[in-house]
């Protein structure tokens, strides 16, 4: 043999030796890593998998390696690395047989980096049904993270088939207060995924009695013991013409016999005497309450309430507080949050400017009308140009100076701005804030110096800009009925009704002949309260929320109408303006449909 064949057999088993010892060492260094990932050392196990992800045909471990690689990376911190690997696993090799242990945890990695859409995407796609049981205990322990609405919806469109989303949908409608709930979308959870309805408030005609007679129990501080004296009877007249109130509507609901039976607890506005009420056992013997009003019975009763699953009423409040969470407390009237609701799709569909300026005044609920008008004008796309909180009459009077300022040309021609002090704007006048760039403005407030000096401004400027507020402006004296019918203001109503009518003129008949008196305001509360709820009672049994539900809109008594479709609140609410000096209702008497 010629030294020169020798030498290229030499190099030529040399070549074989070094792939034979290069396939020795995947397995080697393979089985390595495993026994450090077996023992938890995932520093090693990664250093011993890294010289393992050379994908070519002579490494038979490469997946695998690259399947405990990421893992172990994840285990050592290094997230991005080894979903990086994984990422690599999936793209190059879509039928491999262990891919959906990959995923779940590549799903696991993503959920825990917050990127909720892909990880559900990926967990949602691995079939294998153990393991899928795998990925529903890791999606559940992660959804826990998340209680924002709008963007589990938006998971829920991404993934329509996720029970387990669905669920955690749920629950998370369920906790926020009732007014804050989209309920058609928790209905169509419950519905398309078969949830309990009433593991989230949702009631069932099935768990609803029927009965001859319904026991209402009313708790009104009457303060008793203080109605011989002259002063007790007056600081309490109120109570007194709220009963009254209600024992002309059950005395009108018992006419064709007893279906309303009427039990009166005296609260004595405070815990001490509510708590005893409660601690008798009476009241679980009861199918409604009505009240209490004041805040510490009212915690008493409400806790009470929700815990026995007895339904309450509030003649009086306008605080969403007062619902809050519990699905057995209601309201006559509207909350401030769906006045504002209701004011803003009134705007959506009859204003095409979309902008507007907002003022509100001192008290919480001027506040929290003003913010919620605000988040639902700007859903909508509105912007809002001015954001005002007038509290002091400096305050108010600055607002008047600004919205009537206007340009003037100096000695010099140039244009500057000047406080206007007219008592109209002439028609040459440039005002520094257009029209158009204010939009239109509300004022949540029954301030009368703001409400003055605004109307005050509009009227100066004569440009038209439309004012909103509150039906109570026609109570203020400062403010004619012709300024605010010549200037067009739409007024935000709470449970209206025509004085002039009818039924109101026999109501009034009925109870002066009755109680030697006239009505007053609490009386027609009264009246109403009993007579909407108690009519409920009777056509739908003692849990008349599943009948109220759905009903939609429906006429009051004395009172314009009332829609508790899917709320607990009054969400029928009138918008008027002033017509040759009377109120016209401007939005559609369907429940502002």
């Amino acid at each position: 043999m010629s030294k020169s064949v020798k030498c290229c057999l030499l190099i030529i088993s040399s070549l074989i030796a070094f792939q034979s010892l290069g396939q020795v060492n995947y397995q080697s260094e393979y089985l390595s890593g495993k026994n450090y990932f077996r023992e938890g050392n995932y520093q090693m196990a990664k250093n011993k998998f890294v010289k393992v992800l050379d994908s070519d045909e002579q490494n038979p471990f490469y997946l695998y390696a690259s399947y405990f690689y990421g893992i172990s990376a994840y285990q050592t911190g290094n997230e991005k690395e080894g979903m990086e690997q994984f990422r690599k696993v999936r793209i190059t090799h879509p039928q491999w047989d262990k891919l959906d242990e990959l995923n779940v945890w590549y799903g696991h990695m993503l959920l825990d980096q917050a990127d909720l859409f892909k990880g559900l995407e990926v967990l949602n796609g691995i079939k294998k049904t153990d393991l899928k049981e795998i990925a529903s205990v890791i999606k559940k322990k992660h959804l826990n993270r998340y209680d924002s609405i709008p963007l589990l919806q938006k998971a829920i469109e991404l993934n329509p088939y996720d029970s387990v989303l669905a669920k955690h949908l749920a629950e998370v409608i369920s906790k926020k207060p009732l007014v804050d709930r989209p309920i058609e979308l928790l209905e169509f959870l419950i519905e398309s995924f078969d949830l309990e309805k009433a593991e989230y408030d949702f009631f069932d005609k099935n768990v609803s009695q029927k009965k001859k007679t319904y026991n209402v129990a009313v708790m009104l501080p009457f303060m008793a013991d203080n109605l011989t004296t002259t002063m007790g009877n007056k600081a309490n007249q109120f109570v007194l013409d709220l009963y009254q109130g209600i024992q002309q509507a059950a005395d009108e609901l018992n006419e064709d016999g007893q279906k309303i039976k009427l039990f009166a607890y005296d609260t004595k506005r405070d815990s001490v005497a509510t708590a005893k009420i409660l601690a008798s056992g009476e009241l679980l013997e009861m199918d409604m309450v009505i009240g209490p009003l004041y805040p510490a019975p009212f915690k008493l009763m409400t806790d009470y309430s929700n815990k026995n699953r007895i339904n309450m009423v509030n003649p009086l409040s306008t605080s969403s507080s007062i619902i809050g969470t519990n699905p057995y407390s209601f309201l006559l009237k509207s909350t401030t949050e769906t006045r504002a609701k209701k004011a803003a799709d009134y705007v959506k569909e009859n204003f095409p400017n979309k902008r507007a300026t907002i003022f509100y005044g001192e008290s919480s609920q001027d506040s929290i009308f003003a913010h919620s008008y605000r988040k639902y004008l700007e859903a909508d796309s509105f912007k809002i140009t001015w954001f005002a909180q007038a509290v002091t009459p400096e305050e108010s009077t600055e607002i008047l100076k600004e919205l009537t300022t206007v340009y003037e040309e100096n000695s010099s021609g140039e244009l500057t701005t000047k406080r206007s002090v007219k008592v109209r704007v002439d028609k040459d006048d440039e005002l520094y804030l257009s029209k158009d760039s204010i939009g239109h403005i509300m004022v949540a407030s029954s301030d009368n110096l703001l409400i003055s000096n605004v109307l005050s401004a509009v009227d100066t400027r004569r440009d038209g800009l439309p004012v909103l507020g509150f039906e109570d402006w026609l109570d203020i004296n400062q403010i004619s009925f012709e300024q605010l019918e010549r200037m067009g203001v739409i007024m935000i109503g709470q449970n209206y009704f025509d004085f002039s009518s009818q039924k109101v003129a026999n109501f009034k008949q009925k109870y002066k002949n009755t109680y030697n008196t006239l009505p007053s305001q609490f009386s027609y509360d009264g009246y109403e309260t009993m007579m909407v709820f108690g009519r409920n009672l009777i056509k739908y049994g003692n849990y008349f929320q599943y009948g109220i539900y759905e009903k939609g809109y429906t006429n009051g008594f004395l009172y314009h109408g009332f829609d508790y479709s899917n709320a607990n609140d009054n969400q029928f609410v009138p918008i008027m303006k002033l017509e040759n000096l009377d109120l016209k209702m401007l939005d559609k008497e369907d429940g502002n449909k």
